[in-house]
Protein backbone atom coordinates (compact mmCIF):
# COMPACT_ATOMS: atom_id res chain seq x y z
CA UNK A 1 0.00 0.00 0.00
CA UNK A 2 2.89 2.59 0.60
CA UNK A 3 4.42 2.34 -2.51
CA UNK A 4 0.98 2.79 -4.24
CA UNK A 5 1.79 6.69 -2.23
CA UNK A 6 5.09 6.43 -4.31
CA UNK A 7 7.07 6.72 -1.06
CA UNK A 8 10.01 4.90 0.05
CA UNK A 9 12.25 4.80 2.99
CA UNK A 10 8.64 5.30 5.06
CA UNK A 11 6.52 2.44 7.26
CA UNK A 12 2.94 2.60 7.95
CA UNK A 13 1.94 3.04 11.69
CA UNK A 14 -0.23 0.36 13.46
CA UNK A 15 -3.13 2.32 12.37
CA UNK A 16 -2.20 2.70 8.80
CA UNK A 17 -5.28 0.21 7.11
CA UNK A 18 -7.60 2.61 8.73
CA UNK A 19 -6.31 5.99 8.15
CA UNK A 20 -5.43 4.74 4.66
CA UNK A 21 -8.39 3.58 3.55
CA UNK A 22 -10.22 7.02 5.32
CA UNK A 23 -7.97 9.37 3.02
CA UNK A 24 -9.56 11.04 0.59
CA UNK A 25 -6.62 13.48 -0.60
CA UNK A 26 -3.41 12.33 -1.77
CA UNK A 27 -2.02 14.86 0.85
CA UNK A 28 0.66 12.63 3.22
CA UNK A 29 2.82 13.73 5.89
CA UNK A 30 6.70 12.31 6.92
CA UNK A 31 7.26 12.00 9.56
CA UNK A 32 10.08 9.37 9.73
CA UNK A 33 10.19 6.71 9.71
CA UNK A 34 6.22 6.49 9.34
CA UNK A 35 4.18 7.86 7.43
CA UNK A 36 0.42 9.33 8.33
CA UNK A 37 -2.22 11.50 6.74
CA UNK A 38 -1.79 15.35 6.55
CA UNK A 39 -5.31 16.08 4.77
CA UNK A 40 -8.20 13.26 4.98
CA UNK A 41 -10.49 15.71 3.43
CA UNK A 42 -10.06 19.23 3.86
CA UNK A 43 -8.04 20.75 6.87
CA UNK A 44 -10.52 23.27 7.58
CA UNK A 45 -13.14 21.11 8.58
CA UNK A 46 -10.80 18.70 10.24
CA UNK A 47 -9.83 21.77 12.23
CA UNK A 48 -13.40 22.94 12.93
CA UNK A 49 -14.39 19.26 14.21
CA UNK A 50 -11.79 19.24 16.90
CA UNK A 51 -12.87 22.81 18.20
CA UNK A 52 -16.71 21.54 17.80
CA UNK A 53 -17.38 18.06 18.03
CA UNK A 54 -14.56 15.54 17.61
CA UNK A 55 -11.45 14.15 15.75
CA UNK A 56 -8.87 10.93 16.12
CA UNK A 57 -5.56 12.34 15.49
CA UNK A 58 -2.68 9.87 14.37
CA UNK A 59 0.07 10.30 16.88
CA UNK A 60 1.96 6.93 16.90
CA UNK A 61 5.26 8.32 15.38
CA UNK A 62 5.72 9.81 18.49
CA UNK A 63 9.42 8.37 20.21
CA UNK A 64 8.82 6.61 23.26
CA UNK A 65 11.78 6.16 25.79
CA UNK A 66 10.92 4.03 28.87
CA UNK A 67 13.32 3.62 31.51
CA UNK A 68 12.69 1.19 34.37
CA UNK A 69 14.62 -0.58 37.15
CA UNK A 70 15.49 0.10 40.56
CA UNK A 71 16.93 3.85 40.18
CA UNK A 72 14.47 4.68 37.43
CA UNK A 73 12.68 7.62 39.93
CA UNK A 74 16.46 8.77 40.61
CA UNK A 75 17.05 9.11 36.75
CA UNK A 76 13.90 10.93 36.14
CA UNK A 77 14.59 12.76 39.06
CA UNK A 78 18.19 13.70 37.59
CA UNK A 79 17.19 14.33 34.34
CA UNK A 80 13.99 16.90 35.02
CA UNK A 81 13.47 19.83 36.77
CA UNK A 82 10.32 19.52 38.45
CA UNK A 83 9.74 17.09 41.39
CA UNK A 84 9.68 14.15 39.97
CA UNK A 85 10.12 11.88 43.34
CA UNK A 86 6.68 12.97 43.83
CA UNK A 87 4.95 12.00 40.77
CA UNK A 88 2.35 9.34 41.45
CA UNK A 89 1.59 6.20 39.75
CA UNK A 90 -0.42 6.88 36.57
CA UNK A 91 0.34 10.76 36.32
CA UNK A 92 1.87 12.47 33.79
CA UNK A 93 4.02 15.34 34.22
CA UNK A 94 4.34 17.75 31.99
CA UNK A 95 8.42 19.01 31.75
CA UNK A 96 10.87 20.53 29.82
CA UNK A 97 14.51 18.75 31.16
CA UNK A 98 18.16 20.69 29.97
CA UNK A 99 21.20 20.28 29.58
CA UNK A 100 24.10 21.58 31.97
CA UNK A 101 23.94 24.89 30.22
CA UNK A 102 20.88 25.36 31.10
CA UNK A 103 19.37 25.01 27.23
CA UNK A 104 16.47 22.75 26.71
CA UNK A 105 17.73 19.15 25.75
CA UNK A 106 13.54 19.01 24.98
CA UNK A 107 10.10 18.98 26.37
CA UNK A 108 7.71 16.41 26.49
CA UNK A 109 5.39 14.09 28.65
CA UNK A 110 6.36 11.92 31.42
CA UNK A 111 4.12 8.85 32.21
CA UNK A 112 4.41 6.99 35.25
CA UNK A 113 3.45 3.61 34.88
CA UNK A 114 4.87 1.77 38.19
CA UNK A 115 7.10 2.27 40.88
CA UNK A 116 10.39 1.59 38.51
CA UNK A 117 9.14 2.46 35.32
CA UNK A 118 8.50 5.74 33.53
CA UNK A 119 7.98 6.57 29.68
CA UNK A 120 9.12 9.73 28.35
CA UNK A 121 7.16 10.82 24.95
CA UNK A 122 8.85 13.44 23.25
CA UNK A 123 11.74 13.76 20.36
CA UNK A 124 14.25 10.62 20.38
CA UNK A 125 16.12 11.06 23.71
CA UNK A 126 17.65 7.15 24.51
CA UNK A 127 21.16 8.93 24.06
CA UNK A 128 20.34 11.26 26.14
CA UNK A 129 19.14 9.01 28.97
CA UNK A 130 21.87 6.48 28.77
CA UNK A 131 24.42 9.53 29.38
CA UNK A 132 22.99 10.27 32.26
CA UNK A 133 22.16 7.30 33.89
CA UNK A 134 25.93 6.19 35.09
CA UNK A 135 26.28 4.58 38.28
CA UNK A 136 22.38 3.89 38.42
CA UNK A 137 20.50 0.71 37.44
CA UNK A 138 18.19 1.25 35.12
CA UNK A 139 17.09 0.32 31.91
CA UNK A 140 16.78 2.53 28.54
CA UNK A 141 14.87 1.30 25.76
CA UNK A 142 13.11 3.23 22.84
CA UNK A 143 9.68 1.22 22.83
CA UNK A 144 8.30 3.66 20.05
CA UNK A 145 7.33 0.71 17.36
CA UNK A 146 5.15 -1.43 20.20
CA UNK A 147 2.74 1.22 20.79
CA UNK A 148 -0.01 3.14 18.73
CA UNK A 149 -1.55 6.26 19.81
CA UNK A 150 -4.77 7.98 18.30
CA UNK A 151 -5.91 11.43 20.17
CA UNK A 152 -9.34 11.74 20.58
CA UNK A 153 -9.61 15.32 20.81
CA UNK A 154 -12.53 17.56 21.05
CA UNK A 155 -15.48 18.93 23.27
CA UNK A 156 -17.52 15.94 22.58
CA UNK A 157 -14.69 13.49 23.07
CA UNK A 158 -15.79 11.93 26.25
CA UNK A 159 -19.36 11.28 24.81
CA UNK A 160 -17.32 9.20 22.52
CA UNK A 161 -14.98 7.11 24.36
CA UNK A 162 -17.99 6.54 27.00
CA UNK A 163 -20.65 5.12 24.57
CA UNK A 164 -17.06 3.17 23.23
CA UNK A 165 -16.43 1.66 26.59
CA UNK A 166 -19.58 1.91 28.58
CA UNK A 167 -17.69 3.80 31.27
CA UNK A 168 -17.64 7.14 33.11
CA UNK A 169 -14.87 9.20 32.32
CA UNK A 170 -15.65 12.22 33.61
CA UNK A 171 -13.84 11.53 37.00
CA UNK A 172 -10.67 10.90 35.39
CA UNK A 173 -8.26 13.94 35.77
CA UNK A 174 -6.11 16.13 33.68
CA UNK A 175 -3.36 14.59 33.22
CA UNK A 176 -4.01 11.13 34.44
CA UNK A 177 -4.08 7.52 33.49
CA UNK A 178 -6.48 5.00 33.83
CA UNK A 179 -7.23 1.40 31.77
CA UNK A 180 -9.84 0.31 29.53
CA UNK A 181 -11.15 -2.12 27.17
CA UNK A 182 -12.26 -0.95 23.47
CA UNK A 183 -12.89 -2.47 20.78
CA UNK A 184 -11.80 -5.75 22.91
CA UNK A 185 -7.97 -4.49 23.01
CA UNK A 186 -6.23 -3.13 25.64
CA UNK A 187 -6.25 0.19 26.19
CA UNK A 188 -3.85 3.26 28.64
CA UNK A 189 -6.43 6.20 28.52
CA UNK A 190 -4.68 9.50 29.55
CA UNK A 191 -6.62 12.41 29.78
CA UNK A 192 -3.90 14.70 27.94
CA UNK A 193 -3.54 16.23 24.15
CA UNK A 194 -2.01 18.56 22.03
CA UNK A 195 -4.55 20.90 20.63
CA UNK A 196 -5.98 22.79 23.54
CA UNK A 197 -9.30 21.07 23.79
CA UNK A 198 -10.73 18.41 25.94
CA UNK A 199 -9.52 15.39 25.17
CA UNK A 200 -7.64 11.97 25.52
CA UNK A 201 -4.58 9.71 24.08
CA UNK A 202 -5.20 6.10 23.71
CA UNK A 203 -2.39 3.76 23.95
CA UNK A 204 -2.62 0.27 22.38
CA UNK A 205 -0.70 -2.70 20.74
CA UNK A 206 -0.09 -2.53 17.26
CA UNK A 207 -2.58 -6.00 17.02
CA UNK A 208 -5.55 -4.12 19.04
CA UNK A 209 -4.85 -0.59 16.71
CA UNK A 210 -7.12 -1.34 13.72
CA UNK A 211 -9.91 -2.88 16.51
CA UNK A 212 -9.61 -0.28 18.57
CA UNK A 213 -10.28 2.34 15.89
CA UNK A 214 -13.41 0.66 14.10
CA UNK A 215 -15.15 0.37 17.35
CA UNK A 216 -14.65 4.64 17.69
CA UNK A 217 -15.75 5.31 14.58
CA UNK A 218 -18.88 2.80 15.16
CA UNK A 219 -19.58 5.08 17.69
CA UNK A 220 -18.23 7.78 17.10
CA UNK A 221 -20.50 9.46 14.20
CA UNK A 222 -23.73 10.08 16.46
CA UNK A 223 -21.14 12.73 17.42
CA UNK A 224 -19.54 14.52 14.86
CA UNK A 225 -16.46 12.57 14.85
CA UNK A 226 -14.09 12.63 12.04
CA UNK A 227 -10.20 11.32 11.66
CA UNK A 228 -7.91 14.77 11.09
CA UNK A 229 -4.39 14.55 9.54
CA UNK A 230 -1.39 16.60 10.30
CA UNK A 231 -1.93 19.92 8.66
CA UNK A 232 -5.08 20.60 11.22
CA UNK A 233 -3.13 19.43 14.35
CA UNK A 234 0.19 21.59 13.78
CA UNK A 235 -2.57 24.40 13.09
CA UNK A 236 -4.72 23.72 16.55
CA UNK A 237 -1.46 23.59 18.92
CA UNK A 238 -0.05 27.01 17.10
CA UNK A 239 -3.59 28.55 18.32
CA UNK A 240 -3.05 26.62 21.38
CA UNK A 241 0.59 27.94 22.05
CA UNK A 242 2.44 24.69 22.11
CA UNK A 243 5.89 24.06 20.94
CA UNK A 244 7.52 21.36 19.17
CA UNK A 245 11.20 21.14 18.91
CA UNK A 246 13.13 21.55 15.76
CA UNK A 247 10.11 23.92 15.20
CA UNK A 248 10.32 26.47 17.94
CA UNK A 249 13.83 26.01 19.02
CA UNK A 250 16.64 23.78 18.64
CA UNK A 251 17.25 20.81 20.84
CA UNK A 252 20.72 20.75 22.73
CA UNK A 253 21.11 17.06 23.10
CA UNK A 254 22.86 14.32 21.34
CA UNK A 255 19.84 12.15 19.67
CA UNK A 256 18.98 13.44 16.59
CA UNK A 257 15.98 15.86 15.87
CA UNK A 258 14.35 17.32 13.32
CA UNK A 259 16.23 19.10 10.72
CA UNK A 260 16.33 22.91 10.50
CA UNK A 261 16.98 24.34 7.40
CA UNK A 262 18.86 27.02 8.32
CA UNK A 263 20.33 26.69 12.05
CA UNK A 264 21.41 30.41 12.02
CA UNK A 265 17.88 31.59 12.19
CA UNK A 266 16.87 29.55 15.66
CA UNK A 267 18.72 29.42 19.12
CA UNK A 268 18.96 26.75 21.49
CA UNK A 269 16.85 27.85 24.18
CA UNK A 270 16.39 27.87 28.45
CA UNK A 271 12.77 26.92 29.67
CA UNK A 272 12.78 30.58 30.69
CA UNK A 273 12.89 31.98 27.27
CA UNK A 274 9.74 29.75 26.45
CA UNK A 275 7.65 30.36 28.76
CA UNK A 276 8.11 27.03 31.24
CA UNK A 277 10.09 28.44 33.78
CA UNK A 278 7.04 27.06 36.29
CA UNK A 279 8.23 23.88 35.65
CA UNK A 280 11.53 24.86 37.24
CA UNK A 281 11.55 23.92 40.95
CA UNK A 282 14.89 25.44 42.21
CA UNK A 283 13.66 23.94 45.78
CA UNK A 284 15.13 20.94 44.49
CA UNK A 285 19.03 20.32 45.71
CA UNK A 286 20.18 19.25 42.27
CA UNK A 287 19.18 18.42 38.42
CA UNK A 288 20.94 18.92 35.01
CA UNK A 289 20.92 22.47 34.45
CA UNK A 290 20.24 23.78 37.54
CA UNK A 291 23.40 26.08 38.56
CA UNK A 292 23.39 27.70 35.20
CA UNK A 293 19.35 28.25 35.24
CA UNK A 294 20.02 30.10 38.88
CA UNK A 295 22.63 31.73 37.07
CA UNK A 296 20.51 33.40 34.49
CA UNK A 297 18.09 33.96 36.81
CA UNK A 298 20.37 36.12 38.94
CA UNK A 299 21.46 37.95 35.96
CA UNK A 300 18.26 38.85 35.38
CA UNK A 301 16.36 36.15 33.35
CA UNK A 302 16.68 35.35 29.62
CA UNK A 303 17.56 37.75 27.40
CA UNK A 304 14.67 36.76 25.44
CA UNK A 305 10.65 36.06 26.10
CA UNK A 306 8.22 33.86 23.86
CA UNK A 307 5.13 35.56 23.68
CA UNK A 308 2.13 35.41 20.73
CA UNK A 309 2.50 37.52 17.10
CA UNK A 310 -0.66 39.04 15.32
CA UNK A 311 0.91 39.70 11.70
CA UNK A 312 -1.50 42.14 9.65
CA UNK A 313 -2.65 40.06 6.50
CA UNK A 314 -4.38 42.52 5.22
CA UNK A 315 -1.15 44.34 4.71
CA UNK A 316 0.33 41.69 2.98
CA UNK A 317 -2.32 41.25 0.71
CA UNK A 318 -2.03 44.82 -0.23
CA UNK A 319 1.47 44.22 -1.03
CA UNK A 320 0.72 41.38 -3.14
CA UNK A 321 -1.90 43.11 -5.00
CA UNK A 322 0.48 46.45 -5.74
CA UNK A 323 2.78 43.98 -7.70
CA UNK A 324 -0.22 42.42 -9.39
CA UNK A 325 0.61 38.96 -7.79
CA UNK A 326 -0.56 36.55 -5.26
CA UNK A 327 1.21 33.76 -3.32
CA UNK A 328 -1.43 32.41 -0.51
CA UNK A 329 -0.06 33.20 2.57
CA UNK A 330 1.19 29.85 4.56
CA UNK A 331 -1.11 27.67 3.73
CA UNK A 332 0.46 25.49 6.35
CA UNK A 333 2.30 26.31 9.75
CA UNK A 334 5.39 28.46 8.13
CA UNK A 335 8.56 25.80 8.73
CA UNK A 336 11.27 28.92 8.53
CA UNK A 337 11.33 31.19 11.34
CA UNK A 338 10.66 35.31 10.28
CA UNK A 339 12.99 37.87 11.03
CA UNK A 340 11.41 40.18 13.59
CA UNK A 341 12.06 44.22 13.61
CA UNK A 342 11.69 47.02 16.15
CA UNK A 343 12.46 50.11 14.44
CA UNK A 344 14.54 49.35 12.07
CA UNK A 345 16.39 46.66 14.68
CA UNK A 346 16.71 42.99 14.60
CA UNK A 347 14.65 41.92 17.70
CA UNK A 348 14.20 37.95 17.25
CA UNK A 349 11.99 35.96 14.93
CA UNK A 350 8.62 34.44 15.01
CA UNK A 351 8.30 30.67 14.55
CA UNK A 352 5.37 28.54 13.07
CA UNK A 353 3.75 31.25 11.35
CA UNK A 354 0.10 29.95 10.33
CA UNK A 355 -3.40 31.20 9.48
CA UNK A 356 -5.32 30.43 12.28
CA UNK A 357 -8.88 29.99 11.21
CA UNK A 358 -10.14 29.46 14.75
CA UNK A 359 -8.82 32.82 15.86
CA UNK A 360 -9.43 34.25 12.67
CA UNK A 361 -5.43 35.84 12.36
CA UNK A 362 -2.06 34.91 10.64
CA UNK A 363 -0.37 34.25 14.33
CA UNK A 364 3.25 33.31 15.08
CA UNK A 365 5.28 32.29 18.48
CA UNK A 366 7.29 35.27 18.50
CA UNK A 367 10.91 35.12 20.40
CA UNK A 368 12.06 38.59 21.22
CA UNK A 369 14.10 40.44 23.28
CA UNK A 370 12.78 41.14 26.64
CA UNK A 371 12.47 45.71 25.62
CA UNK A 372 10.67 44.79 22.54
CA UNK A 373 8.16 41.72 23.88
CA UNK A 374 5.57 43.69 25.91
CA UNK A 375 1.73 43.38 25.51
CA UNK A 376 0.98 45.78 22.61
CA UNK A 377 4.42 46.20 21.05
CA UNK A 378 4.34 47.35 17.22
CA UNK A 379 6.65 45.37 15.43
CA UNK A 380 7.07 43.79 11.93
CA UNK A 381 8.35 41.09 10.52
CA UNK A 382 9.81 40.66 7.27
CA UNK A 383 8.48 38.26 4.74
CA UNK A 384 9.67 36.92 1.87
CA UNK A 385 7.77 36.46 -1.37
CA UNK A 386 8.92 36.44 -5.16
CA UNK A 387 12.49 37.63 -4.61
CA UNK A 388 10.98 40.65 -3.00
CA UNK A 389 11.59 41.07 0.94
CA UNK A 390 9.02 43.65 2.76
CA UNK A 391 8.23 44.67 6.42
CA UNK A 392 4.83 43.54 7.12
CA UNK A 393 3.21 45.19 10.54
CA UNK A 394 2.99 42.82 13.56
CA UNK A 395 1.77 43.03 17.15
CA UNK A 396 2.50 41.48 20.45
CA UNK A 397 -0.83 39.55 21.36
CA UNK A 398 -1.25 37.10 24.42
CA UNK A 399 -0.45 33.27 24.49
CA UNK A 400 -2.31 31.20 23.47
CA UNK A 401 -4.24 32.60 20.89
CA UNK A 402 -6.89 30.85 21.90
CA UNK A 403 -8.06 29.83 25.42
CA UNK A 404 -7.69 25.93 26.50
CA UNK A 405 -10.35 24.02 27.19
CA UNK A 406 -9.17 21.09 28.76
CA UNK A 407 -11.58 21.13 31.59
Amino acid sequence: MLEDLGVEGFVGTPFHKRTAAAVETSSWFPWPPYIVPDIYTDFREELAAMRTAATLNEMSPLSKTRIRGPDASRLADRILPRNAMAQDVGQILYSPWCNEEGRMVADGLVFRFGEEEYVFVAGPQEQWFTMNAGGLDVEVEDISPSIGILALQGPRSTEVLERATGQDWSSLGFSRIRKTEIGGASVDVSRQGFTGEVGYELWVSPEGACPMWDALIDVGEEFGLRPAGEYAIDIARVEAGLLIIGADYMGAGPDPTPPVDDPSQMRECSPFELRLGRFVDFDKPDFVGRQALMDEQAAGGAPRRMVGVSIDWRAMLEHQLERGEFVEMFPRVHDMPLPVIDSGNRVGYATSVTWGPSVGMLIGLGHIDRPSANLGAQLSVLWSAAGQTVEIAAEVVPLPFRPHRRA
